[in-house]
């Protein structure tokens, strides 16, 4: 209790993080915290003081970003690899966790796009639980937002910097080009997001994941495929209450009165 009070004395941290130290404290203690009549009173009162909210009240409109890239020429590997991972993330709605495992011999190409499995443990990982497979389809009506093609072009742009052991899609497009981490991509897909318009400074990297399912299910698309693309569970509330967000549209209100003349 000394030691849960402390953590409140000294910083922000909300009710998820008191939880999951009292989860850390009942492994190492070998002790079932979870009835104990005072810590559970203890983090009622922290809930209601320091409630788990969602990062976003609302998110940004994928057509933004979509009509940048449209419209940039990928000529160089920096801007296509930026290109790649921001269509990926966009048409996906997976975490850079994954897009950092993927790996070369995981990628099946066919006459209608891709098939990226995913083999290593990421973040949803779990007994009973399926390990992403990222389908990405040819799309025909605009190549120049198709990530299919954009994957295979990366390919082909990247395959003299790999070395025989360098198995990993995503490489780093500055010599010498070594493995690209989770936090390169979050790095790469922040700045694409600062290029087109996003304000950075309150949306990261991993908002393209608010953002895309935000969207689709504004567009109609069925809750069920939401939750199976982007790896959460049949009876998943994440979605529900930390992902779904209304787009951004600031000013519309006074702009509407002003233009109203």
């Amino acid at each position: 209790m000394d030691f849960l009070q402390h953590l409140f004395d000294i910083g922000k941290n909300s009710y998820g993080s008191f939880n999951s130290h009292r989860s850390a404290l009942a492994l190492i203690l070998s002790t079932d915290l979870a009835g104990h009549p005072v810590l559970s009173r203890f983090l009622k009162g922290i809930s209601k003081l320091r409630p788990q909210k969602p990062r976003y009240n609302v998110t940004w409109d994928p057509q933004l970003v979509l009509n940048f890239l449209e419209q940039r020429e990928s000529s160089t590997l920096q801007a296509l690899s930026e290109k790649l991972i921001t269509l990926l993330a966009l048409s996906t709605a997976h975490r850079m966790q994954t897009f950092s495992l993927i790996r070369l011999r995981n990628i099946l190409e066919s006459s209608t796009g891709f098939q990226i499995l995913i083999e290593d443990q990421i973040k949803t990982s779990g007994p009973g639980r399926k390990q992403p497979c990222l389908n990405l389809p040819f799309f025909v009506e605009n190549p120049r937002l198709c990530v299919a093609t954009t994957l295979k072009r990366y390919l082909a742009a990247t395959k003299e910097h790999r070395t025989s052991n360098m198995d990993v899609l995503f490489i780093t497009f500055k010599k010498p080009h070594r493995t690209a981490s989770r936090q390169t991509l979050s790095r790469w897909v922040k700045d694409t997001l600062d290029a087109a318009g996003v304000n950075t400074l309150i949306f990261k990297a991993h908002s393209t994941r608010h953002a895309s399912t935000s969207k689709a299910w504004q567009l109609g698309v069925p809750i069920e495929v939401i939750q199976q693309t982007a790896g959460w569970t049949e009876n998943s509330k994440v979605f529900c209450n930390f992902y779904n967000r209304p787009l951004s549209q600031s000013n519309t209100f006074a702009t509407t009165i002003l233009s109203s003349k």
